[in-house]
C-alpha cells in the first residue's frame, strides 16, 4: 500500500471519528459500507471499506483497497453506482435517481449549501434611497415547492455553492412579474470571478404570471451560483411581486451510490425513475410508495399530491352556483344550478345548504353589444352596422363612426376569443383545467383549492388594432372586477406579445370593491393577448369580472355609431357619404354632385369638371375618354391608340459617389373611367435577393408616376436594371385644352414645321400633396402635337430641353408626346379639287391632300377621280386654223398679184401720160398702132377697157393706185 494511499484512509478515519479501541465489537458485514477516496492527481480513486458508524463496531479485517472509478464517471439518471461491484444498477420503484445530479424540488427549508443574503440599496445619482431601513430580514425564503425573494426595495441574493467533478450545467424555473424588480442571475469560479458568458451572466425577462426556464453551462471545478433581486418601489407602490425559483438542478456533481425516495405524495412505479409523479386527485401516498392509494369518494377528498386524504366538509353556499341553458324558440331559458367542481364537500351533512332545484324558466338575456340575435344564437353584426343587443343590426348612418369592439356583458358562454386554464407552481395544485367559469352575469374563478394556482383567463387579440383617430391610442381594454379574499390574495393584470414578451399591467391586493379599470394600448401588435391571474390564499377567495370592452379591434362588431367630426370625415373608420356625395358641415347631411362636377379633392364640395373631360365614377372623377374636339378650329381628335402607357427615361444623372442613374416615367393619358394606367414598381429587394422574375415588392400606378432607374449585378452575376422610389406625379385629370394652361407657354416646347395646330395639352394633378415646396401639388402637363413622320408605334416623348429631368422646380411636370396619332381626324377640308381638261369627250377631276405627309390621320378618305362628258371642239379648231391658214396664204398671194398688176398698171398709165403732153389737152394722143405689143398681151384675156381714177385721197402722204378716177379707155381701131 502507497503512502499516498494510507494519508488517504487516515483522512477517512479521521472523517468518520475512527477509533481503535480494544472494547469495539468487530463489524459485521451489514454494519460496513463502500466508500471512494478523494481524487488524486491522476484523476482516479480506490475504493475502501468503512464501518456505518465508526462508535459501535470496528472492521478487524477490512477488504483490501480496490482501484475505482475515475473521478469523472457517473451513472446516468435512474441508476445509481452499487461501490461493491461498482457497476450502474436501476433504481427500484419508489425511488428515483438523478446520476450524476442534484435537484432541488422541496423547499420545506433552505437546504444545505444554500445562503440568503441582503442590504439596502442606494442610487445617488438619482437620489433615491430604500424604503426598508433595516434590510436583514429582506432575505429569500422557503416556500414549500419554491422558494420566494423578498417584496420589498431591498437586495436579496440566493446562493449556492457547488464542486463539479466534470463539465456540468445547472437549469431552473422561475417565475418574474414585476418590471419594477431585477433579476439577476450569474456565476463566479474559485477565484470570486463573474463568468462572463452568454448564459452565465444574464438579467432574465419578466414572465407575468408564467414560468419560464434558465439553463447555464459550469465547469469544471468550484462554482458559486448567485440568483439575485433588487426591487424599486415608486410612487405609492409598497409592496413588491417577488420572484419565485423551484426545480434547481446541477449535473457534474458526483456519482450518487443510493436511490432517493420518492416523498409522500408521489410515486415511481416502474425501475429506473428519473423522477416521481404526483398521485393524482383523490389519492395519496407515504414516502417511498410505488402506487397512490384512493381515498373513499363518498366521505374524502385530497388534492393532488397529497399525503393523505382529507374529510370533507359540510357544503356552503359558495360551492355551487347557477347556469343557463340555451334560448329556445320561445326565447326563454332555464336557470340550472350545480356544484362547483371538484365537488369536496357533503351535502348529507345537517348543517350542509341543499343544491336549489333547476328549471326556473325566465326571459334569455339579450346577446352581447354588437351581436345581434337569430334563430342559431347570438351573431356579430357585420361591417358599417350596429346592435346593442337586443334587435337586429342596423346600418350606421352616413357621417358616423361605428363604435368597433368587443363587448362581453353576458356570461352564458365563454366568447370565442377568451380561455381559461389553471397554472400550478409545483404541477399538484391545478386538479381540473378551468381556472374561469361563467356564471350569467359574471366570469369567476372556480373553486381550486390551491393557495400557490394561478386561475388564468386570457383575451386573445390576435389580429390587432385598427389605425386610430388620435394616431396616439390604438384601442382601450376596459373591464369591471371584484375581489373577495379572506388573505392576501391578488389579481394581476398582463399583456403578452407573441408569447414572448409578457408585461405586467397592473394589479391589486386583498378585498377590492366593484371597480372598473381601462388601459390604452399604445402599440399596435399582432399576436397581442390580455391576462388576468387570479392567486387566492384561501379556498374561499374568490375574483369576478362583469364586464371587458376591447375597442378598436381589427373584425370587431360595433355595438353604436357616434357622429364623425367634421376633421375626420376622411378617416377609413367613418361611414362616408354615398359616392358621388360630400357631407354638409352646417347640415350634417350628405349632398351629392350631379351634372358635370366631381368631388372637390381636399375640400368639402363639388367642383365643375374642367374642358375636354366628364365625370364619371358616379361623379368622383373626370375622364377624357381619348376624344377632343377643339371649339376653336372645329377639328376632333381621337386619341384611343394612345390609351395605354408610355415611358419615357430621362438622361443619366451621377450621384455625389459617382453612381448613374436615371429617372423613368410612365405616362397615361385617357380612359380607364379616369383611373391612370401608369405604373412604376420597386424591385430592388427582389434583384439583391436573387429572386428577380418581375414581381415587385411595391407598385404604384396613376396617371403619370416616376421611378429611378439602376444598374445592378445580381447574386447569379447578372446585370439587371432596377427600380426603386416610386413616386406619384399624378393621378387627376383637370382638362384637355388647345389653349395655354397655366403654366403651359409656346417656350416650353416651340412650334416646328411639324403640324399647323396648337398642341392638345392633358393637364393633370394629384389628389394630395403635403410638400411645402409644392404649395399647389404637382401639376403635370402632357402636349400632344401632330407628327405625320412617326407613323409607327405610338411616336416618341420628349422633355424641356432646358429641363431635361422633365421638371425645373420639382413641382411642374412638362412632356411632348409626339405621334401621327396626335394628328386631327381628316375632313375634307384637308384636300383640293384638281379639274382636268376635256380628253376624248371626257373631263377628269382628281382629289389630293394639301400637304404631304398629310397632317391629320383617319376620317374622310380622299373622294374617287370624277369623269364627265365634254364636247371636243380641237378638231374644227385645228381645221379652222388650217382653213384660216390657207385662206391667209390665198390672200396674201393674191393681194401680192394684185400689187403686182396695179405696179403695170401704173407703169402703162406714166406711159400714157408721157405720150400725151404733146397733143391737145384731155385728148389722148393717137395710137401709133393698132397692134398690142407682147406686153400688153396680158389684158387680153382679161378685159378691153382700161380704168383711171380720179384723184381721192393719200395714204401717208403717197400717191396710190387709187387716187385716179376711173377712165374708160375704149380700144381704137384702125382700119388697115
Amino acid at each position: 500500500m502507497d503512502k499516498h494511499l494510507v494519508l488517504q484512509i487516515l483522512t477517512i478515519c479521521l472523517s468518520t471519528s475512527c477509533v481503535f479501541a480494544a472494547d469495539v465489537p468487530p463489524c459485521v458485514e451489514h454494519e460496513t459500507v463502500f466508500t471512494y477516496t478523494e481524487c488524486d492527481s491522476r484523476n482516479g480513486r480506490w475504493r475502501v471499506q468503512v464501518p456505518k458508524n465508526p462508535d459501535h463496531c470496528e472492521i478487524k479485517n477490512p477488504t483490501a483497497p480496490v482501484r475505482g472509478k475515475n473521478c469523472d464517471f457517473s451513472c446516468i439518471a435512474g441508476q445509481f453506482l452499487d461501490l461493491k461491484t461498482q457497476q450502474c444498477k436501476e433504481c427500484p420503484v419508489g425511488t428515483y435517481s438523478l446520476g450524476s445530479g442534484i435537484r432541488f424540488d422541496n423547499w420545506e427549508e433552505l437546504p444545505d449549501r444554500f445562503t440568503s443574503s441582503s442590504e439596502s440599496i442606494h442610487f445617488s445619482p438619482y437620489g433615491y434611497h430604500s424604503k426598508v431601513h433595516n434590510c436583514s430580514l429582506s432575505k429569500w425564503s422557503p416556500a414549500g415547492h419554491y422558494v420566494v425573494s423578498n417584496d420589498d426595495d431591498c437586495t436579496s441574493s440566493l446562493s449556492y455553492v457547488v464542486e463539479l467533478r466534470q463539465a456540468g450545467a445547472v437549469s431552473f424555473s422561475y417565475q418574474y412579474p414585476d418590471d419594477d424588480v431585477i433579476f439577476h442571475f450569474y456565476v463566479q469560479n474559485g477565484q470570486c470571478e463573474t463568468v462572463h458568458e452568454q448564459n452565465t451572466d444574464v438579467f432574465l425577462n419578466t414572465t407575468g404570471t408564467g414560468w419560464k426556464q434558465w439553463r447555464a453551462t459550469l465547469k469544471k471545478g468550484p462554482n458559486v451560483l448567485y440568483w439575485k433581486t433588487t426591487g424599486i418601489l415608486l410612487g405609492d407602490k409598497t409592496k413588491l411581486s417577488p420572484v419565485l425559483i423551484r426545480d434547481i438542478e446541477i449535473t457534474g456533481v458526483s456519482y450518487t451510490t443510493e436511490c432517493v425516495k420518492c416523498q409522500a405524495g408521489f410515486f415511481a412505479s416502474s425501475r429506473g425513475s428519473h423522477w416521481c409523479t404526483p398521485c393524482p386527485p383523490n389519492t395519496h401516498s407515504l414516502p417511498g410508495a410505488s402506487i397512490c392509494e384512493p381515498c373513499d369518494p363518498e366521505t374524502q377528498y385530497a388534492p393532488a399530491a397529497n399525503q393523505e386524504c382529507l374529510e370533507k366538509p359540510p357544503c356552503m353556499e359558495k360551492d355551487y352556483f347557477a347556469t343557463h341553458t340555451a334560448c329556445n324558440e320561445n326565447k326563454t331559458t332555464m336557470i340550472m344550478y350545480r356544484w362547483a367542481e371538484p365537488k369536496i364537500c357533503l351535502d348529507t351533512l345537517e348543517d350542509s345548504v341543499k343544491l336549489p332545484p333547476s328549471g326556473e324558466e325566465k326571459p334569455c338575456s339579450p346577446c352581447n353589444p354588437g351581436f345581434h340575435p337569430t334563430e342559431m344564437g347570438c351573431e356579430p353584426c357585420k361591417s358599417n352596422s350596429y346592435s346593442n343587443g337586443t334587435h337586429h343590426c342596423l346600418q350606421c348612418p352616413a357621417s358616423t363612426s361605428p363604435q368597433y369592439g368587443f363587448f362581453y356583458l353576458w356570461w352564458d358562454h365563454l366568447p370565442d376569443l377568451m380561455k381559461t386554464s389553471c397554472i400550478s407552481l409545483s404541477q399538484t395544485d391545478c386538479d381540473q383545467d378551468l381556472g374561469w367559469e361563467v356564471v350569467g352575469d359574471q366570469v369567476r374563478t372556480t373553486n381550486v383549492d390551491s393557495g400557490e394556482a394561478y386561475l388564468v383567463l386570457i383575451l386573445s387579440i390576435a389580429s390587432g388594432f385598427m389605425e386610430p383617430d388620435d394616431f396616439e391610442v390604438y384601442g382601450t381594454i376596459t373591464f369591471v372586477f371584484e375581489l373577495e379574499c379572506e388573505d392576501d390574495c391578488q389579481l394581476y393584470f398582463m399583456k403578452d406579445v407573441k408569447k414572448k414578451e409578457t408585461t405586467v399591467v397592473d394589479s391589486w391586493r386583498g378585498n377590492q370593491k366593484k371597480q372598473t379599470y381601462s388601459y390604452n394600448v399604445m402599440k399596435n401588435d399582432t399576436a397581442l393577448s390580455f391576462t388576468w391571474a387570479f392567486q387566492k390564499k384561501s379556498a374561499s377567495d374568490r375574483a369576478g369580472i362583469f364586464l371587458v370592452n376591447a375597442t378598436n379591434v381589427i373584425g370587431s362588431p360595433a355595438d353604436s355609431c357616434t357622429p364623425c367630426a367634421a376633421a375626420n370625415v376622411q378617416d377609413t373608420r367613418c361611414i362616408p357619404c354615398p359616392v358621388g356625395n360630400y357631407l354638409d358641415d352646417d347640415a350634417r347631411t350628405c349632398k351629392a354632385c350631379t351634372g358635370n362636377t366631381r368631388l372637390n379633392a381636399g375640400k368639402n364640395g363639388c367642383e365643375e369638371c374642367g374642358e375636354g373631360t366628364r365625370a364619371v365614377g358616379d361623379n368622383t372623377r373626370c375622364n377624357n375618354n381619348c376624344h377632343f374636339l377643339s371649339d376653336k378650329v372645329g377639328r376632333h381628335y381621337n386619341f384611343s391608340a394612345l390609351s395605354g402607357s408610355m415611358s419615357v427615361m430621362t438622361p443619366p444623372s451621377f450621384t455625389s459617389t459617382g453612381k448613374k442613374y436615371n429617372h423613368m416615367y410612365n405616362i397615361s393619358l385617357c380612359g380607364n373611367e379616369g383611373k391612370g394606367r401608369a405604373e412604376c414598381i420597386d424591385n430592388v429587394t427582389f434583384a439583391h435577393s436573387g429572386l428577380f422574375s418581375g414581381q415587385s415588392l411595391k407598385k404604384l400606378s396613376g396617371m403619370v408616376c416616376r421611378s429611378t432607374a439602376v444598374n445592378l449585378d445580381s447574386s447569379t452575376g447578372e446585370r439587371m436594371s432596377v427600380h426603386s422610389q416610386p413616386i406619384i406625379l399624378a393621378s387627376r385629370l383637370e382638362s384637355v385644352s388647345q389653349e395655354p394652361v397655366l403654366n403651359t407657354t409656346d417656350e416650353i416646347f416651340p412650334k416646328d414645321g411639324a403640324t399647323d395646330y396648337n398642341d392638345v395639352v392633358y393637364f393633370m394633378s394629384m389628389d394630395w400633396d403635403g410638400s411645402d415646396d409644392c404649395p399647389d401639388g404637382r401639376q403635370t402637363f402632357v402636349h400632344l402635337r401632330c407628327d405625320p413622320r412617326l407613323t409607327d408605334g405610338n411616336g416618341r416623348l420628349e422633355m424641356p430641353k432646358k429641363c431635361p429631368d422633365g421638371t425645373c422646380d420639382g413641382c411642374d411636370f412638362y412632356y411632348l408626346w409626339r405621334s401621327y396619332e396626335a394628328c386631327p381626324i381628316c375632313i375634307k377640308e384637308d384636300f383640293i379639287e384638281v379639274v382636268g381638261g376635256c380628253e376624248s369627250g371626257k373631263i377628269v377631276t382628281k382629289y389630293i391632300w394639301k400637304s404631304y405627309p398629310r397632317k391629320c390621320r383617319s376620317g374622310v378618305d380622299l373622294p374617287d377621280e370624277k369623269v364627265e362628258k365634254c364636247h371636243d371642239y380641237t378638231f374644227y379648231i385645228q381645221i379652222g386654223i388650217v382653213g384660216g391658214v390657207s385662206l391667209l396664204f390665198i390672200m396674201c398671194a393674191a393681194v401680192c398679184c394684185l400689187w403686182k398688176k396695179s405696179k403695170k398698171l401704173e407703169y402703162k398709165y406714166h406711159r400714157l401720160v408721157l405720150d400725151g403732153k404733146g397733143g391737145a389737152s384731155g385728148e389722148l394722143p393717137a395710137a401709133d398702132s393698132c397692134a398690142i405689143s407682147d406686153s400688153e398681151s396680158d389684158f387680153e384675156d382679161h378685159s378691153d377697157e382700161v380704168i383711171f381714177q380720179k384723184k381721192k385721197a393719200r395714204l401717208f402722204g403717197k400717191k396710190s393706185v387709187t387716187d385716179y378716177e376711173s377712165v374708160l379707155l375704149q380700144p381704137v381701131t384702125t382700119g388697115v
